[in-house]
């Protein structure tokens, strides 16, 4: 209950008076997951729903809507989002930190929008660096083992002068192809470098300044077909593509005393991805927001934000966009009262956000939410939000020739088309949460919703067309991106933390999903989404960390996930081992096995068929020095 999160309210506030549905991963939940992807921490969380596709590749989801590219959440590293708003999604193979420079990751489930805009739907990851100060000396990490012929990171921390740390890290990930039930090749092999820097200095009692700057380059393989040629019709394997890209950040904060304090945030995010569905994006961010006390009860923040985006996409037969290039904007303003009530026991909050984007004009999300905290022990809250999600480029400008066949005199191509009249999507959230720490032992954590949504995302069914000025003429059967679903989407997470004494101790997490989504009475219409057959109606998860003599430790995550009905995907079990071991001074020894009751497939592949995740082992290193 005493634990800090900031991704609310964007301040640090204890758990206890927190309105949302909040989840938060420490270092030391990170350290005994034996997990070394960020993803793969992820699914502790209750709502939050994980599939690994192939070994570099994860569908992560909250809220259900699973998909490889989750359009309803964002995700925050040191509070620069790594959303990608030309498709409204995330490569999750691109956040690849190194995982012991990790703080912690708060997890919200639920609409963060009126903080942090437009994308944030149905939920926000904030992942938070140490700061420069709290790694000094140096760090090496290697593992290896299972589909992993070698990894590690290597990190040195160093001060200059008394008021300002440095570090400066790299990391280099090598994952293999993965297979499929049969034993094929499911391609997916992934190898990455990343290489960074983080700056902390203190110019003053009050003004503090954080540098950070990053970059990465890498290539991963795809077994995916892609048409290459119409006369005659004629497919390749996407086979290795590359990506590469880079950001620089800078924040500057500065208090004004008088629990008012000012805070400004710059970035610069460059990313290329190559091969058939390749871009080159650039991201110009701006953030001001400011936070002040009127009286003893109210405390106010407002900010604006600025982001410039502009993008080049090559042409290719298998996909393009219409412009190619294309420059656009998102303007936002938002402003937040947090009005005391009843001190120490009512508090209500209520604020919104405008932002006008390029695609889809103004849109104003607002929320209010009232929280009680009537013992030190527990606490309740409730919530009613507006959030939306903006059209993106490829809704908007998008043509992917899908598959293509031989029709007498001429050829078939079934074909997937943007339109410029896509518009954003609309939920309207409603939550409830109780938290309960019974003792020093037993803590509960339990929430509700109901989340509304009008105008979802959706592809619908278009009449054929004959190009007749192509050799051989060309019959299109195309599919249209639209707005044309909505319906309700309902669910319980709970989420528990039991310490038996100072050596043993559990977790545990449980959610229930239902959809109900449905089309406005044109059948020719389904959700480009999949929902809500493509998420998992059910989820448990139990962990257990055991503390041994001659410091041994062993800790235990178990996971039961229900089916996934569109991929024809079943439900299944999955056993993940950490034994450690720290006799040896500044360092950690540990053999990590995860998926131990054997091969079972977490997500679907229409197109080919699903991958594998197969049982893994491997050895880990951990010296700090």
């Amino acid at each position: 209950m005493n634990v800090k999160v900031s991704t609310v309210t964007r301040h640090l506030e204890e758990l206890r008076n927190t309105p949302a549905a909040v989840y938060v991963i420490t270092q030391e939940d990170i350290r005994r997951s034996g997990a070394t992807d960020i993803a793969e921490l992820l699914r502790t969380v209750p709502g939050v729903d994980i599939a690994q596709i192939n070994p570099g590749t994860w569908a992560l989801s909250v809220r259900g809507f699973a998909n490889e590219y989750a359009t309803k959440l964002m995700v925050l590293v040191d509070g620069r989002s790594v959303y990608d708003p030309t498709f409204s999604g995330v490569y999750w193979r691109l956040q690849n930190l190194v995982l012991e420079d990790i703080e912690r990751i708060e997890v919200i489930r639920g609409p963060g929008a009126t903080m942090w805009g437009a994308n944030a739907v149905n939920g926000v990851i904030s992942i938070t660096t140490k700061k420069a100060a709290d790694t000094q000396g140096s760090l090496f990490v290697a593992d290896a083992g299972s589909n992993r012929p070698g990894e590690g990171s290597l990190r040195f921390g160093g001060a200059i002068g008394k008021n300002a740390f440095y570090r400066v890290f790299g990391r280099q990930t090598t994952r293999s192809n993965s297979s499929t039930i049969s034993g094929a090749d499911g391609g997916g092999s992934w190898n990455q470098t990343d290489a960074g820097l983080r700056l902390d200095w203190s110019l003053s009692t009050a003004d503090s300044v954080t540098f950070e700057a990053g970059s990465y380059r890498g290539v991963s393989d795809s077994r995916q077909n892609v048409l290459t040629s119409l006369s005659p019709v004629t497919y390749q394997r996407a086979g290795i593509t590359s990506h590469a890209g880079g950001h620089v950040q800078v924040q500057w904060s500065r208090s004004l005393g008088d629990n008012s304090n000012l805070k400004f945030q710059f970035y610069y995010d460059r990313r290329h991805l190559g091969g058939w569905g390749g871009k080159d994006l650039q991201i110009l961010d701006f953030d001001l927001q400011h936070n002040f006390k009127i009286d003893a009860r109210h405390n106010v923040m407002w900010g604006a934000g600025r982001r410039e985006t502009s993008d080049t996409f090559p042409y290719t037969l298998a996909f393009s966009l219409t412009p190619n290039s294309k420059r656009y904007g998102l303007w936002s303003a938002f402003v937040q009262d947090e009005i005391t009530v009843v001190p120490d026991k009512l508090q209500l909050t209520a604020g919104t956000k405008i932002e006008r984007s390029t695609f889809t004009g103004y849109n104003i999300q607002p929320m209010i939410r009232l929280s009680w905290t009537p013992t030190a022990r527990q606490s309740a809250w409730l919530s009613v939000s507006h959030a939306v999600r903006t059209a993106n480029r490829v809704e908007r400008g998008m043509h992917v020739n899908l598959s293509a066949f031989p029709l007498g005199d001429a050829t078939g191509i079934l074909a997937l088309f943007g339109q410029e009249n896509t518009r954003s999507e609309g939920l309207v959230a409603y939550e409830a949460g109780y938290r309960y720490q019974a003792n020093r032992k037993l803590w509960l954590d339990l929430t509700t919703f109901e989340n509304i949504y009008d105008h979802a995302s959706s592809v619908e069914v278009g009449r054929t067309f004959l190009e007749t000025q192509a050799n051989p003429p060309l019959l299109y059967q195309p599919l249209f991106f639209g707005n044309d679903v909505k319906g309700v989407t309902r669910g319980i997470e709970l989420a528990t933390n039991y310490k038996v004494n100072s050596l043993l101790s559990f977790k545990g997490g449980y959610s229930v999903f239902h959809s109900h989504l449905h089309s406005n009475g044109n059948p020719a219409v389904f959700s480009s989404d999949g929902a809500p057959r493509t998420s998992a109606a059910n989820q448990v998860y139990v962990g257990s960390f055991l503390t041994l003599p001659k410091s041994f430790e062993i800790s235990g995550h178990s996971y039961f996930v229900g089916s996934r009905p569109a991929y024809k995907v079943p439900g299944y079990t999955r056993v993940d081992l950490n034994l450690a071991w720290k006799r040896i001074e500044n360092i950690e020894l540990a053999v990590v096995g995860q998926n131990l009751l054997g091969s079972h497939i977490e997500f679907g592949d229409l197109a080919t068929p699903a991958n594998a995740i197969n049982r893994s082992i491997y050895g880990k290193i951990t010296w700090k020095f």
